[in-house]
């Protein structure tokens, strides 16, 4: 199997989640120069508090993957998007199973940093795992794949594919805010078929419990060194 090509992008998460990726085995990081509220691909510009967004100059950006909203503050996160091909050994035509090669090379690398031991470190292999505030707020669900420290999602992760590739779109935060979501997001004009009521809304939000990381430069070299062995 051919070496992995790593690239490190420095732009908007605009252009980042826009950006079209050659179908080859590849390493993307991607360092963004202005904090964006990223919205699911079905998700409703209507949400977004734009006058709130527009003032503290926070873009908002539509991914093409699934799932709920991820505010990306600048300097407070790591992103990283692994490229793979239909004829690589790690595809997987179940997609749900195709992302378990993700979260183990994440929690070995988090492991390998000392950020917590391995067995703390869960990767999800079961369905999702969501309430009803999950379909606003990526972080509040688990999906398969996806690695938990003590019950608290620590790697978000996101899959797009085609026939002839598959990307997955990985987020750990340094920092997580829910006040950063209630300033963004305009919970009370989102339809009850989305998150229930405004005050259930809110309360499940406070509730939300996401595990942070230090040491995201040593985080993503070690993934990068531990994927060699893929």
């Amino acid at each position: 199997m051919s070496d992995w090509r790593f690239n490190h992008l420095r732009d908007s998460a605009e252009s980042v989640h826009g950006r079209e990726l050659p179908a080859e085995r590849a390493i993307w990081r991607a360092s963004i120069n202005q904090s964006a509220m990223v919205l699911g691909s079905k998700q409703d510009f209507a949400v977004v508090n734009h006058q709130a967004c527009q003032t503290d100059q926070v873009s908002v950006v539509r991914r093409r993957s699934g799932g709920g909203a991820v505010f990306l503050e600048a300097d407070q996160h790591l992103w990283i998007d692994f490229v793979i091909t239909s004829d690589d050994d790690l595809w997987k035509d179940d997609v749900g199973q195709a992302m378990w090669w993700v979260g183990d090379l994440w929690a070995d690398a988090l492991a390998a940093c000392e950020i917590a031991d391995r067995d703390q470190l869960r990767v999800h292999r079961g369905g999702l795992e969501r309430e009803k505030i999950s379909d606003l707020i990526c972080f509040a669900g688990v999906g398969p794949g996806e690695v938990t420290l003590h019950g608290k999602k620590l790697v978000g992760i996101s899959q797009r594919r085609t026939r002839e590739m598959a990307r997955f779109q990985c987020v750990v935060h340094r920092q997580w805010s829910a006040e950063a979501y209630r300033k963004y997001l305009l919970l009370d004009k989102v339809g009850d078929h989305s998150a229930g009521s405004f005050g259930a809304r809110d309360g499940k939000l406070s509730k939300i419990d996401v595990a942070e990381s230090s040491g995201l430069n040593q985080i993503a070299q070690a993934l990068v060194e531990l994927a060699t062995a893929l």
